[in-house]
C-alpha cells in the first residue's frame, strides 16, 4: 500500500510508524525519527523543526483497500506534539480498516506524509 508520496514504515532511511489497537474505539499510533531524517525534513521545509506542524492522518481504507490521494480518501487528521513519539487515535470502529501517515500538514492545507503504516483491522 505504498505511494510515491509516502515512505513505507519498513524505509530505513525515513521515520517507522506503526499502529495498534489500544481497545475497539482508539488505535496506538508510535514512531521513530532519527536525528538525521530531522534535520533533513528541517532544511527541506526551512522551518526549524519544533515549529512543523505535524500530524497523524488516519486514513479510513475500509472500502478503498488503499490510499489514493485521489481527493476521495476518507481521512482525520490528529494535530500531535513534535516531542512525542506516540498518540492516542480516537473516534475509530471496530468494524474498519485503517492505516495511517505521520506528516506535515502546512497552513495552506497541503500535506507531505513523511511515512505510513501498514493497515490494520480489528480481525488482524
Amino acid at each position: 500500500m505504498k505511494n510515491n508520496s509516502a515512505r513505507s514504515s519498513t524505509d530505513v532511511d525515513g521515520p517507522s510508524i506503526r499502529i495498534a489497537w489500544k481497545d475497539e474505539q482508539s488505535i496506538l499510533a508510535t514512531w521513530h525519527m532519527t536525528d538525521g531524517y530531522r534535520q533533513e525534513v528541517e532544511q527541506k521545509f526551512a522551518i526549524p523543526f519544533a515549529e512543523l506542524p505535524f500530524v497523524l492522518r488516519l486514513y479510513d481504507v475500509t472500502d478503498r483497500l488503499e490510499v489514493r490521494n485521489d481527493g476521495m480518501d476518507s481521512y482525520t487528521d490528529f494535530d500531535i506534539n513534535h516531542h512525542s513519539s506516540e498518540w492516542v487515535l480516537y473516534g475509530v470502529t471496530d468494524s474498519a480498516v485503517y492505516c495511517v501517515d505521520l506528516g506535515i500538514r502546512m497552513i495552506d492545507g497541503r500535506f507531505y506524509s513523511l511515512s505510513r503504516s501498514e493497515t490494520i483491522s480489528q480481525a488482524s
